[in-house]
Order: C-alpha cells, then sequence, then structure tokens
C-alpha cells in the first residue's frame, strides 16, 4: 500500500512538472504572437501613413501640373491623369475630374477636384479636394464704371447709389450729384457724393493696346457705309451672328470691325446684338435710341481705339417711328420674332463697353454692366449705370488671363470606396 501511495504522488508531481510546461509554453506562444501582431500593427500603421502621404503628394503633383500649363483643360480630360506611379517605396494614382459636366475643357470657370489615391504594401490611401477658379481679370472690371485718368461730372446725375465707379487719378463734381460709391487712387473735389468718396486705392489695372487684337471679326470696310451730312452714318440698322447689313459675310460670333481711317463715324437707332471694334475714328458718336448688347455674354459690346461720345436717349427704340422690324426670325428679340413694325424696346446698352480715349456721356445713358474709359471721363445729363460682375468673374479675350486655380477651404476629405 505504501508502494501504491508513492507512485501516486509522483504522478502528481509529473502532472503539476508537466502543466507548469504547458504554460510557461502557452506564455511564450502568447508573446511571441503578441509581438508578431504588434509589429504587424507597427508596420500596417507605417504603411498606412505612408499611404496619406503619397495620396497628399499625387494632389501636389496635380497642382504643379495645372501651374506649370496654361493649357492644362485641354492637355487633360476629366478622369485619372497618372495611375500606378512610383513613390518612395510605393504607389500613387492621380485623377482630375470636373464634377460640374464632366468636360474639363468647355468652361474655364468649372471647379476641379483633385483625387489622389496613395499605395504602400497592403495600404491604401484616397484623399480628395476641390478646387475652384479664381478670377485673373483686370481690375478695372471689378466696378461700374472706371477710369483711367479722371473722372468729371458737369451739372451731372449719377444714378444708382449701390454701385462703385472709380479713377486712376481724380475726381471732380461741378452742379452734380454723383450717387454711386466713389474711389479714386488721387483726389476729389465737390461735395455731392451721398454715397462717399474714397481716396489712396490701389490703381486697377487697364487693358494693354493690344486688346483690340483680340477681336478679328468681319471687317466693314468704311467705304460701305454711307455718308449723311458728310458724316458715315449707321442709321436703323440690325447686326447680329445672322446679320450684316453691309454685307454677305456674317459673322458667327456678332464681332464686326470698322476701320474709320480717320473719318467720322455715327451710329444710331438701331438694334446690335454682337461686338462693334472700332478702330481709328475722327470722332465716334453714338446718339438717339439704341438697344446693345453682345451676343457672347461676356463678351464686350463696344470697343472703340480712340474716343467715343455717348449721347443715347431714354426714348425707346420705336419700329413704327424707324419703320423697321427689329426682331426678324434672325435677330430675336427676348427669344420672340414677328414680322411686324410695331414694336418697342428699352434704349439701353449692356455689357462690357471700352474705349482707350476720352468718353462724354451726355442725354440720358443707361448702362448695364461695365464702362471702362482709357483716359477722362465727363459726364452731362443723366447717366444710370447696374454693375454686371460676369466679365470680372469670367473676364473676356484682353481684359485678363486664365482663372488661377485654388483649393476651396474646408474641402479635403478621405475618400472610402
Amino acid at each position: 500500500m505504501k508502494e501504491l501511495h508513492g507512485n501516486r504522488r509522483r504522478g502528481s508531481l509529473y502532472v503539476a512538472v508537466l502543466g507548469s510546461t504547458m504554460v510557461i509554453t502557452v506564455i511564450g506562444i502568447s508573446a511571441l504572437m503578441l509581438a508578431r501582431v504588434e509589429r504587424s500593427s507597427v508596420v500596417g500603421t507605417a504603411d498606412l501613413s505612408a499611404a496619406r502621404f503619397y495620396a497628399q503628394s499625387a494632389i501636389e503633383m496635380g497642382q504643379h501640373k495645372i501651374r506649370q500649363d496654361s493649357n492644362w483643360r485641354t492637355t487633360y480630360t476629366s478622369g485619372a491623369w497618372e495611375t500606378d506611379r512610383t513613390i518612395g517605396s510605393g504607389k500613387y494614382t492621380l485623377e482630375g475630374i470636373d464634377p460640374v459636366d464632366g468636360n474639363l475643357n468647355n468652361s474655364a470657370a468649372d471647379s476641379l477636384l483633385l483625387r489622389g489615391t496613395g499605395f504602400e504594401g497592403q495600404s491604401r490611401y484616397k484623399l480628395q479636394v476641390t478646387m475652384t477658379a479664381k478670377s485673373n481679370a483686370l481690375t478695372c472690371l471689378q466696378v461700374a464704371m472706371h477710369a483711367g485718368n479722371d473722372l468729371t461730372f458737369n451739372s451731372a446725375t449719377v444714378e444708382s447709389n449701390s454701385v462703385t465707379i472709380s479713377a486712376n487719378n481724380n475726381a471732380v463734381a461741378s452742379s452734380s450729384v454723383v450717387n454711386p460709391k466713389v474711389e479714386v487712387v488721387n483726389s476729389y473735389s465737390g461735395s455731392s457724393y451721398p454715397s462717399g468718396v474714397t481716396t489712396g486705392i490701389t490703381a486697377r489695372t487697364m487693358p494693354a493696346a493690344t486688346v483690340f487684337d483680340s477681336y478679328n471679326g468681319t471687317a466693314i470696310p468704311i467705304t460701305s457705309i454711307l455718308s449723311s451730312k458728310g458724316v458715315k452714318t449707321i442709321d436703323k440698322k440690325i447686326f447680329s451672328p445672322n446679320s450684316n447689313p453691309y454685307g454677305m459675310v456674317k459673322d458667327a460670333s456678332g464681332i464686326y470691325v470698322i476701320d474709320c481711317l480717320g473719318a467720322n463715324l455715327l451710329i444710331r437707332n438701331s438694334r446690335i446684338v454682337g461686338t462693334l471694334v472700332i478702330l481709328n475714328p475722327g470722332t465716334l458718336t453714338i446718339d438717339q435710341a439704341m438697344n446693345w448688347e453682345p451676343a457672347i455674354a461676356n463678351y464686350p459690346s463696344l470697343l472703340v481705339s480712340g474716343g467715343v461720345v455717348l449721347a443715347i436717349s431714354n426714348s425707346d427704340l420705336s419700329e413704327t417711328s424707324s419703320n423697321v422690324n427689329y426682331n426678324p426670325s434672325h435677330t430675336p428679340y427676348a427669344g420672340g420674332y414677328d414680322t411686324d413694325t410695331t414694336d418697342t424696346y428699352p434704349s439701353i446698352m449692356k455689357g462690357l463697353i471700352y474705349a482707350s480715349g476720352d468718353v462724354t456721356t451726355k442725354n440720358y445713358v443707361t448702362i448695364d454692366g461695365v464702362l471702362v474709359i482709357g483716359n477722362t471721363l465727363t459726364t452731362q445729363n443723366t447717366l444710370s449705370l447696374t454693375y454686371q460682375s460676369t466679365f470680372y468673374d469670367n473676364p473676356p479675350p484682353g481684359f485678363g488671363g486664365a482663372p488661377e486655380m485654388v483649393i476651396s477651404p474646408g474641402t479635403w476629405k478621405q475618400l472610402v470606396d
């Protein structure tokens, strides 16, 4: 019996030793597995961090491509710009997406989504940011009216207190009421500025002398325009992309170029849907009733190499008075056309007007857009102004470069497929 009892004790001791060994083994294996897990976690975290860095690098590369290539909207299409490009020990993919209509090349104002995807080991990270178009327009387009030299008002009323007008030199008002806010580089005189005057502004940028070269439309010879009382006169005419009253050749953009060769030119009682480019006029006068707008929304309606007298009236352009149908089928008005001569149209000049010389306004001139004067403005009687930001937001040729693409604040985000 004593021998059996001893065997039991030895057996219990063996089991205890075996159990301790198993426990030690399990602890060792667990420690090894934990070390491996920790190592995998560290490696995974490092890989994910690298993948995120590569995704951000892809977006920075996209920004670099845009800065280096002024024609990037035609160079690249909406989609992948680079795929599986090696970087460090990983790779990245770069995409440029037009979220508006999927076409990068049809509008310089469209925003852009830059997407970068970074790869490292088993890790993948996708990042996106939105870039928007920041206007690169000449700053003269920021206001309803700007003069490269002085603004002068003689017995005048300038209507609209909700716009700003400015000058790169001085403002002078005599027996006048100037309701818009006025900004000048130097000084002002006169006391009738209800909205106030700001002095010491930064001079606004103006078009270069080459601006007229940007509008190579259909030429109208000055010899084809008849004279009235010794002055070349355009009277009771319709200009549009589908109407050239002085020739068979029409301009699809509605751009018509008249080189006056020093002759005086008068334009009156007409409807114009387009851009008239007047070169080398002796004197240019626009008076009586006019209904004028550009054919292309952000294009100028009038460009003058020299000065102009704007003397249009506030009387409607009347078909009955002119015995002209101003809204035929080839040039509808507000989408409608007819064959009668009983309609009337407001006398107004819409769009961007630029003259490189002096501008004089008198009678009752209404402008809806932007008036830019190369030298000095002289206003008599009444001038009514409404500002349109179209030209600053999307400047026409010669009035600014391609918009600068900038990151829209608060648009960085991680994408999870």
